[in-house]
């Protein structure tokens, strides 16, 4: 996939997004990302941002997630019930860095492209509820 996004940089905010509040199935999400990682955090610090559409723009080209250093995660709506998106940025978060070193990324939390299969992703799909 071309998306070679899901990468962070500072005082990012994306047109048209929006504070939402996460779907349950996230804190089970966030629970399997510290379990794979060996890292903890607290997922309430998290503040989630919705973007309409399947991708936005962002410092690496067309992104579908992004992390940003203030705890907050945005999320294309397109891409709100991808287990491998939403975990992917909660990984940055739980690291609170950027980049993709390896570990735990890829060999540990197998959240990337080349490593995501879809056969993992177990959990049910969420629905967006946005807030007002």
């Amino acid at each position: 996939m071309a998306f070679a996004a899901l990468l962070a940089a500072c005082g990012f905010d994306p047109a048209g997004s929006q504070a939402w509040e996460p779907p349950a199935v996230y804190q089970e999400w966030w629970a399997k990302t510290e379990a794979c990682s060996g890292l903890s955090g607290d997922f309430e610090r998290v503040e989630w941002l919705i973007v309409p559409g399947p991708s936005f723009r962002c410092s690496s080209g067309d992104c579908v997630g992004h992390w940003d250093p203030g705890h907050k995660i945005f999320v294309a709506s397109d891409w709100a019930a991808h287990e491998m998106v939403v975990r992917h940025e909660m990984l940055h978060d739980l690291m609170r860095r950027s980049g993709h070193p390896s570990p735990p990324f890829g060999h540990g939390c197998p959240l990337t492209w080349e490593t995501w299969h879809p056969a993992q992703q177990s959990s049910p799909t969420p629905t967006v509820k946005l807030l007002d």
